[in-house]
């Protein structure tokens, strides 16, 4: 249970925008990778093609909305909710994150949710529907989901790799000492000490392959909800 409320959570952070005080202008790191296949610095022979791909249907797959039959018996309601998955994966992982009374802005976000679906309900009757929705998602429908997001952020991590393994292979370079040293050759246009240091990060990932192998789901876990 607690391993899937920190899968949620750290999920949610990678879903989010980044903070707006950072060294980039505000974005989502799936807006970010979506921006970099559009002018990618590192692209050899199309290298970006598999990212762009799948950050694409990722994307798309997370603005799908869906209609969730769901019975609410804090506030006795039987509701087919119209949600998309980014915001089910959202409001779920910001519940996990923090208590009902931490969570006023979910319970804003459920109303809202509710209200589209025709049911009207107040605040305070949103707050005390919050268990019914975190049970029904968390509990539920999120699990399902799971195995499918787990496929998409894999071929992501993938596809980040065969998008950087050129320019790695140009970058990277034995250094001419006794201990076997290695350095990588910075892009000019890289100028920042942050940013240096976020690329030598980056190439040392790139000196391996993903941990996990490439995998495909059943299309049994890929056809409800």
């Amino acid at each position: 249970m607690n391993q899937r409320k920190l899968f949620f959570i750290i999920l949610v952070d990678f879903l989010s925008v980044t903070d707006r005080r950072g060294p980039i202008p505000q974005v989502s790191f799936l807006q970010g990778l979506s921006n970099i296949c559009k002018n990618p610095c590192f692209s050899v022979g199309n290298s970006e093609y598999e990212l762009k791909e799948v950050v694409q249907s990722f994307r798309a797959w997370l603005r799908e909305e869906k209609e969730i039959d769901i019975w609410m018996p804090e506030i006795m309601e039987q509701v087919n909710l119209l949600i998309s998955r980014i915001d089910a994966i959202k409001m779920s992982g910001d519940v996990s994150k923090h208590n009902y009374l931490r969570a006023i802005g979910v319970a804003e976000s459920l109303k809202q949710k509710l209200e589209q679906s025709g049911v009207q309900v107040s605040l305070e009757e949103s707050m005390l529907a919050l268990s019914d929705f975190y049970g029904r998602f968390h509990d539920d429908i999120l699990i399902y989901l799971s195995s499918h997001i787990c496929e998409f952020l894999n071929n992501i991590r993938w596809a980040i790799h065969t998008y950087l393994k050129p320019e790695f292979n140009r970058s990277f370079e034995w250094t001419d000492d006794e201990f076997c040293r290695y350095k990588f050759k910075i892009p000019n246009g890289i100028q920042s000490k942050y940013a240096q240091n976020c690329y030598w990060e980056l190439m040392n990932k790139v000196r391996s392959n993903p941990y996990m192998k490439k995998f495909i789901i059943s299309e049994s876990l890929k056809t409800e909800y």
